[in-house]
């Protein structure tokens, strides 16, 4: 290993605090950063020394104008670095080896820029350029294109017409409200899409919207106790640095960094037909669940010093061999956020709110930092059959062992591996990644490990002790009417798991190594592969989504890929026709590449489509219009939902050993006869597939499609053999 990439890997990606902040310090800090976020790339010392400066030697008599030339200045600063350097994405269309003037020059000042005033977490946040408005004939016409192979001809000269229609009456209205939310708005998509496409959502949240993270391939070699200790003290860790601003960005400030904030101390709280999500200041405890017990579990003393690791180990390690455990219905209380909303909402309050004391538990729940659960089981990733459990544990958990609520759910099992099941609403996968990534690279590479042996030596706790808080059972009170509502809930949930299939790939033939010496995209790669497999196990096309990354634009979410083109479709026609040559199969893989490339770079450039479409649909229902076009987009079905895990830090050493392989993640397929595909590449010498379906189609089925894609894998990469 090089010594620049050991010194990269070894180091904290945040800083090691010693206690939590008081009210004083946070306030300190807040006010720093608050300003820190509207002077960058000046500092606030600086800012505050020019204000002195030209109150001295300029206008002693008037401290205000002073304030009011400075800022000025620096008003004027901020505003050419965003309509230059943030803005400019030039960058992104051309090759690294080849680069033009205009970005040779940004990359300059991104590098001054990034050495004179490294920016915080949210420094740049207010300098990214807003989200795009596509012109509305631009949007249609890719629209329509794109839906060319996936419906039948006749359908596809209606859409024509309707679009058409679209364009000369309702379009030109609806278009000039979405033009008008974009000028008064950084983001004219966000708000919209998360309100309507997750908290209007009535549906329960596992599986439909929870994601999940897993950790290494290698074996774990900490206890079950002291894992959870490290994970209760990273994570704090990660949660004060995040409010500090001290969490370390990815891209120098060039990404929306908005959601992070989201991740810890908050929920989401159900409503009669739309829920919140509600933030909260970091907490200073953490919950962890065992046998169907929830604990509040203080990671600090009460004078704020963060508890150590060997301390923690100590509270969870106490709190393990408690006779306190419940019983009963009481263990599937959590079963109960496993519900669909509306019904959800109805017994939080006739069970919860209305209850003074269940009260007081469910706000110690609501503004804990995270959950933990300690789970029974013993997860392996020997064999597909293994990981597949792993996963779909990771993705539902059995109804007794998740808060879905709460943003972050971790879990670790009897022999220490551990994952986390995330609720999507307030935060993208990527914010979530870049989390577990980080953990990882302190838990696995940086802090070390002492021996099982003394790891429970340094758990055990012989005597009450002064100086540890003890975990704090959540004892709950039964209202009439409350086992019946928990009983229904577990069972719901319950079935749904079982129906609920996933299949884990762990695929070591080759990774993205192999594909870049073919001089093909990695990600085009795999999602030309999911094409065949797909049309193999379907026998058509289908309305393919994969999530593009618009992070370089402010408060920004997701947008969409469509990886069916004419150019896939070609390749995949070519691969089943015995006739065809390896030389047109080959040439016809890296045209249909370079086709998806191109298209999420032109996602990434603000070209999309779909988030457009969706922001017209609203609009369109909110002010009573009938349009035929937007009826026809928004009721077509994803049946193929694809995701390409990315790697957010690069600080895990995945290519010294398949031991340190990430495992990726995974999400319910969006549509009952659908396939939800998620993957990641491990390193240079494995791909990782993780595919669900459900059990009560029958058109779907998970393992079917999964030794497809293997196949598919072998297929296109062998047309480089030679």
């Amino acid at each position: 290993m090089s010594p620049s990439l050991n010194k990269k890997l070894s180091a904290w990606p945040y800083p090691r605090l010693e206690r939590f902040p008081g009210r004083l310090e946070r306030f300190r800090y807040r006010t720093y950063n608050f300003l820190e976020n509207r002077l960058w790339p000046v500092r606030p010392i600086y800012f505050l020394a020019l204000v002195a400066l030209i109150t001295g030697y300029g206008f002693p008599q008037d401290l205000l104008k002073s304030f009011f030339i400075s800022y000025s200045l620096v008003f004027l600063l901020r505003h050419i670095l965003k309509y230059t350097y943030f803005s400019y994405k030039g960058y992104l269309k051309e090759s690294p080896k080849k680069p033009s003037y205009a970005t040779i020059v940004w990359g300059t000042v991104k590098k001054i820029l990034s050495h004179v005033a490294p920016p915080q977490l949210s420094s740049c946040d207010r300098l990214l350029s807003n989200l795009p408005l596509p012109r509305l004939e631009d949007t249609v016409t890719r629209y329509t294109d794109s839906m060319k192979f996936v419906i039948s001809e006749e359908e596809h000269n209606n859409l024509i017409a309707t679009s058409t229609q679209f364009l000369s009456h309702e379009g030109r209205t609806l278009q000039r409200f979405a033009w008008l939310l974009h000028l008064i708005t950084d983001n004219y998509v966000t708000w919209f899409w998360e309100k309507y496409i997750y908290y209007a959502g009535r549906y329960p949240l596992p599986i439909i919207s929870s994601t999940c993270q897993c950790v290494l391939y290698g074996e774990d070699d900490l206890t079950q106790v002291y894992q959870v200790a490290r994970l209760l003290y990273i994570e704090t860790l990660a949660n004060l640095s995040v409010d500090r601003q001290d969490y370390l960005a990815v891209g120098d400030g060039l990404m929306s960094t908005r959601h992070y904030r989201n991740i810890y101390n908050g929920s989401r709280v159900p409503g009669a037909e739309i829920d919140n999500f509600q933030w909260n200041p970091p907490s200073r405890h953490a919950l962890v669940v065992h046998k169907g017990t929830w604990y509040k579990v203080d990671t600090c003393d009460e004078d704020g010093r963060l508890y150590s690791v060997n301390e923690l180990a100590k509270i969870v390690s106490e709190l393990t061999t408690r006779q306190d455990k419940s019983t009963g219905f009481l263990c599937k209380i959590s079963s109960l956020t496993a519900d669909r909303r509306t019904e959800w909402s109805k017994n939080r309050r006739k069970f919860f709110l209305n209850n003074a004391h269940n009260k007081k538990l469910l706000e110690v729940i609501e503004t804990s930092q995270y959950v933990i659960s300690m789970d029974t089981a013993k997860w392996g990733v020997e064999t597909s059959d293994k990981m597949s459990v792993y996963m779909k544990d990771m993705l539902a958990g059995d109804g007794t062992n998740r808060w879905f609520d709460k943003t972050m759910n971790y879990a670790i099992c009897a022999n220490g591996r551990g994952g986390a099941t995330g609720e999507h609403s307030p935060a993208d996968g990527a914010e979530m990644d870049h989390v577990c990534e980080n953990f990882l690279n302190l838990d696995k590479q940086i802090l070390k490990s002492p021996s099982k042996e003394e790891q429970l030596e340094i758990a055990k706790l012989d005597e009450p002790s002064n100086y540890l808080k003890l975990a704090e059972k959540l004892e709950f009170e039964v209202e009439e009417g409350l086992e019946e509502e928990v009983e229904r809930c577990y069972e719901a949930h319950t079935k749904a798991v079982a129906d609920l299939h996933v299949h884990s790939i762990i695929f070591l033939d080759f990774g993205k190594g192999r594909l870049k010496k073919c001089g093909i995209s990695p990600d085009g790669f795999v999602q030309m592969a999911i094409q065949l497999a797909y049309f193999e196990d379907q026998g058509k096309f289908t309305q393919t989504y994969e999530t593009g990354s618009i992070r370089f634009y402010a408060n920004s979410r997701t947008e969409t890929v469509r990886p069916v083109t004419s150019a896939s479709c070609k390749l995949v026609c070519a691969m089943l026709d015995e006739t065809s040559s390896k030389q047109t199969r080959r040439q016809l893989l890296k045209e249909a590449c370079e086709v998806h490339v191109n298209n999420c770079k032109e996602v990434m450039l603000g070209n999309g489509f779909d988030r457009h479409l969706f922001v017209l649909c609203v609009i369109a229902k909110g002010l009573g219009y009938n349009s035929p076009f937007l009826d026809f987009f928004s009721s077509q079905k994803w049946l193929l939902s694809t995701s390409n895990i990315p790697n957010m830090t690069n600080s895990i050493a995945e290519d010294t050993s398949v031991n340190n392989i990430m495992l990726g993640g995974s999400f319910g397929a969006v549509a009952q006869d659908g396939y939800g595909i998620c993957y990641r590449f491990g390193g240079n010498h494995a791909i990782l597939v993780h595919i669900t379906s459900y059990h009560s189609s029958e058109l779907t089925d998970s393992e079917r499609i999964g030794n497809r894609l293997k196949s598919a894998f072998h297929r296109l990469a062998g047309l480089f053999d030679d």
